[in-house]
């Protein structure tokens, strides 16, 4: 079986994102990963956005380079890039997680957060271990 290429990215949300912004994008996000077999979860949290894709790696870092071009956001930087045996988000085209919501705040979150809004280039291993981690609970997301 394939190894499941995984990448985790950070960017800025611009100032006057919406939440129908972020409901759009969720929506555009389920429909496209469902038809190109891309998993994962999108993080906002204090303005950014958090995002694990997974899926072939020319699937996923074809979206990445649609996501580059959204401007919803700006200064796209991806933070880690990497395989797994199998998949984080299984059953999830897109989790969305509200981080500004305090009931969503689990030790998990806070720690991928933390370490991804200071991450250093020498970090993916560990940003990866911690999407894995956060993963190990989807099933309370929406």
């Amino acid at each position: 079986m394939p190894k499941i290429f995984q990448l985790v990215y950070l960017s800025t949300a611009v100032e006057d994102i919406s939440y129908t912004d972020i409901q759009d994008i969720l929506e555009e996000s389920r429909r496209h990963n469902a038809e190109n077999n891309i998993t994962g979860v999108l993080i906002f949290r204090e303005g950014f956005f958090l995002q694990a894709l997974e899926g072939t790696q020319a699937a996923v870092q074809s979206l990445v380079k649609k996501i580059k071009e959204d401007d919803r956001h700006f200064s796209l930087r991806v933070l880690a890039e990497g395989e797994n045996d199998n998949r984080v988000f299984e059953k999830h085209p897109m989790v969305f997680l509200d981080g500004d919501i305090e009931a969503n705040l689990t030790a998990e979150l806070i720690d991928l957060c933390s370490s991804c809004f200071q991450a250093k280039p020498s970090q993916g291993t560990s940003i990866l271990a911690m999407v894995r981690k956060l993963g190990d609970s989807a099933s309370q997301f929406q």
